[in-house]
């Protein structure tokens, strides 16, 4: 007994004596923590997005902006050149890579620093004409571009270093649809990729369809799905953008000559079933407009739409059938607006006016999906994409 109780003192003692490192150790930690939230609060703070331009000349950049995420101010920090007309870009999914639509018939590829700043890895000529959109595959290996004047479209590896390949895949539409103006030849204007990297769809404007293929990211090889190659929308609607939901059960299509907005459901095989259809403008609105941006919230449970003519963002809630309830439109401070999107977090909302050249702010309600002018932003020259780090 004796020598456990020695055991006992002498262990006290030892942990006496060592007390004031142990204490100076923990201080030292519990320092570190409250860095280390420090550093996570204040990046939490500020969120950086990239805007595209079809601009010439010496405003022919990528521009670099940091949205304040407290009170929704934008700051230009910087801006890169070397393309001509870098009008849609596109973030690889673990956004250490950016790729550009070039107005010289081009796609770029971009490798993104730390702090944002990007560097130009190489480009390569479009397989077609007048590239209006660029998207990634979810695996990160190939890229997809859209192009307008061909009506085409084409696929592109991308090497383990980010940089494109020559394209191994390229399919080009025919046909015309009833609107003459708009319709008189194919016009390809978006290919997104599903969730899970099984397929790609491809809007062709000219021809109101949608074409529906399947991708094999280990061949590489892109072909028409089997399913269900391709899918019409109403004639004359002109399908532009779309986007697939982020469970991967539905899509939603933007007509941008019907100014209108039709939910599909999808099945495991990728095949697209109508569902719903609704109007992005208000039944009297007679006047010229054309539907651009489409956009899904970062919480999943809202539809997002822009129109140019009428200028405004409509907002749609998702059901759990996937069709879509209107939450109503915002006006203010949009003019003309290409594009727009959603810091990460969900909670602000950037639009991009072609007409006046410069950016608006929305705050987000999260929980409704309500938008309410903020305030008016940063002058930028034609600005028509937004993709947020």
């Amino acid at each position: 007994m004796k020598y456990v109780a020695l055991g006992k003192s002498r262990s006290i003692t030892a942990l006496t004596d060592a007390t004031p490192q142990i204490i100076q150790l923990m201080n030292y930690i519990l320092t570190l923590l409250a860095l280390s939230l420090f550093t996570v609060t204040q990046a939490q703070k500020k969120a950086r997005f990239y805007v595209g331009t079809q601009a010439r000349g010496t405003e022919s950049v990528i521009t670099l902006c940091e949205l304040d995420l407290v009170n929704g101010q934008v700051t230009r920090i910087t801006a890169f050149g070397g393309v001509i007309g870098p009008g849609y870009v596109s973030l690889s999914p673990d956004k250490k890579y950016l790729y550009s639509a070039n107005q010289d018939n081009s796609i770029s590829a971009f490798a993104v620093g730390n702090d944002g700043t990007l560097a130009l890895l190489g480009t390569q000529p479009d397989a077609g004409r007048n590239p209006c959109h660029v998207s990634v595959h979810p695996s990160g290996k190939m890229a997809f571009l859209a192009n307008y004047g061909s009506g085409s479209w084409a696929a592109y590896p991308i090497d383990r270093a980010g940089k494109l390949l020559p394209a191994t895949a390229n399919f080009q539409f025919s046909g015309s649809g009833p609107d003459k103006s708009r319709q008189e030849k194919p016009h390809a204007h978006c290919a997104v990729p599903s969730p899970n990297g099984r397929n790609v769809y491809v809007t062709d404007l000219g021809t109101d369809r949608v074409m529906n293929y399947t991708v094999d990211i280990i061949t590489g090889r892109v072909l028409p799905n089997a399913a269900q190659p391709e899918f019409s929308t109403k004639p004359g609607a002109g399908p532009r953008h779309l986007v697939v939901h982020s469970t991967g059960n539905f899509l939603y299509l933007l007509n941008e000559l019907h100014t209108s907005l039709t939910a599909y459901a999808l099945d495991s095989q990728g095949k697209a079933t109508e569902l719903q259809t609704l109007p992005t403008v208000p039944a009297d609105y007679k006047e010229n407009n054309t539907s651009a941006a489409i956009r899904e919230h970062p919480n999943g449970r809202f539809i997002y739409v822009s129109n140019r003519g009428y200028d405004s963002i409509h907002g749609y809630e998702l059901l759990k059938d996937g069709t879509m309830k209107s939450i109503g439109e915002v006006r203010e401070g949009i003019a003309t607006p290409r594009d727009f999107n959603f810091d990460p977090s969900g909670r602000f909302l950037v639009v991009g006016n072609q007409k006046s050249n410069d950016l608006t702010v929305y705050k987000v309600d999260p929980k409704t999906g309500k938008l309410s002018f903020l305030s008016k932003s940063i002058t930028l020259k034609d600005p028509i994409c937004f993709q947020f780090l």
